[in-house]
């Protein structure tokens, strides 16, 4: 798929209720679900996971096994895995001396003993940097900090929704030829390429003609709407389809008629098919994405309405290569937009 079809899908697919559902599904399931009913739970930590109240039980522990044992070889391979990966044992030596404080304070002397005991026999290096309290836990994952990281996820999520919406609000394609606004006037070069504006009636905002012929594979045509002010409100234009419905044909198969709000998500569009391209059911399911499938025949009027815009097109003439009517050989229309 081209990325200009994937522009278009995403246009007439994303509708506000999408983007409710779709903020309403990151609520529950990331929020509710996630942090509320089922959050994340740990299974196998290490002993270097444990907050600091927990690893002076673990200390504790070993230091009673080894007065018991005088196993000094399982004692330091307990107290290794302490250890954060790039730091040496001072960090644990530091843990211990707090910790040994921490007994002499509280009148358990015994275990004191056992701690000094522990540290003495694995020859622990000094430390200079004092471990945390066991009575102040180091985690960070308070309800505080849980509680900024949601309103800055969301608002992070809101804000990118909102560029999301904007961003679709412009027609991103760069036209290959691309007229002024229809109420300034076109120079000769200008006139040649799209034909002669006529003058437009009271309540349009805008209207030019042009003329497609064989050869101009590239064919698409657009020009932007301004209000009575000079504010922008939006685009028409007519582009050739990428799609044929025969390669070995000479010319094109359709055109796409379109009509862009800039208060509107969706761009309306309007196919304008050859005879033997609307016959062909095939063909028609290939393009069928792009918006209402109609034969084109001369004389034919169609309307497209947004919140704020309609456009008419007038198909003042066409010609196909051959009897076939497989590819057009040329076609002009009028283009006509005004406030709905």
């Amino acid at each position: 798929m081209a990325e200009s079809d994937v522009t278009a899908w995403i246009r007439r697919s994303l509708t506000k209720e999408v983007v409710l559902a779709f903020l309403l599904g990151i609520l529950v399931g990331l929020v509710v679900l996630g942090w509320g009913l089922w959050p994340v739970g740990w299974t196998d930590a290490d002993p270097t996971d444990l907050r600091e109240i927990h690893k002076a039980s673990y200390l504790q522990t070993i230091a009673d096994s080894y007065a018991l044992t005088a196993d000094a070889e399982a004692a330091r391979t307990r107290l290794e895995a302490l250890v954060v990966p790039g730091e040496d044992d001072s960090s644990v030596a530091a843990q211990l001396q707090t910790l040994v404080k921490a007994r002499l304070d509280a009148g358990r002397a015994d275990e004191a003993l056992r701690l000094q005991g522990l540290a003495s026999a694995l020859s622990l290096p000094p430390s200079s940097t004092p471990a945390p309290s066991e009575d102040e836990p180091t985690t960070t994952g308070t309800g505080l900090q849980r509680a900024i990281g949601t309103a800055f996820f969301l608002l992070l999520l809101g804000a990118g929704v909102l560029l999301l919406l904007t961003q679709l609000q412009k027609r991103e394609a760069i036209r290959r030829r691309r007229l002024p606004s229809a109420t300034g006037p076109l120079d000769a070069a200008e006139e040649a390429a799209v034909g002669v504006v006529t003058a437009p009636s009271e309540q349009s905002l805008g209207q030019f003609e042009t003329a497609y012929a064989i050869g101009d594979s590239e064919y698409d045509v657009s020009t932007s709407v301004h209000s009575p002010g000079g504010e922008f409100i939006g685009e028409y234009g007519v582009s050739a389809l990428e799609e044929v419905l025969l390669e070995e044909a000479e010319g094109i198969s359709g055109f796409e008629v379109w009509l862009f709000d800039k208060d509107d998500v969706r761009t309306e569009t309007k196919v304008l098919l050859s005879g033997q391209a609307f016959d062909d059911a095939a063909f028609r399911e290939k393009v069928a994405h792009k918006g209402e499938l109609l034969r084109a025949q001369a004389g034919q009027v169609l309307s497209l309405d947004t919140a704020n815009l309609h456009l008419d097109a007038t198909i003042t003439d066409l010609e196909y290569v051959d009897d076939a009517q497989a590819a057009f050989a040329n076609l002009t229309a009028k283009l006509e937009v005004s406030a709905s």
